[in-house]
């Protein structure tokens, strides 16, 4: 029986390498897959947003309007009351 093949000593760090460069392929080829799906499912998520529904918009930004004018005139009524003075029994 005639031993013609190499040995193992001379292979194993080609075949070393060779697993080391297809691992490095997987992985890489793992993450490019990963990133596709991470930017799929960004642009999901943009082109599901709904436009903001204008006359809701409108509503609220009244509703804000009519707070801020309440304040403002309870803000002058009780300078005004300060001013004047509350009035009323007992005072001369």
């Amino acid at each position: 029986m005639h031993n013609t093949g190499k040995r193992y000593s001379e292979t194993a760090k080609k075949v070393a390498a060779g697993r080391a460069r297809k691992r490095k392929q997987a992985y890489e080829k793992d993450q490019l897959h990963t990133q596709q799906l991470e930017a799929q499912e960004a642009q999901k998520w943009e082109e599901g947003v709904k436009p903001p529904n204008q006359k809701k918009l409108i509503l609220d930004e009244k509703k804000v309007e009519k707070l801020r004018a309440k304040k403002e005139r309870d803000g002058l009524l009780a300078a005004e009351e300060e001013v004047l003075g509350k009035g009323g029994k007992g005072k001369i």
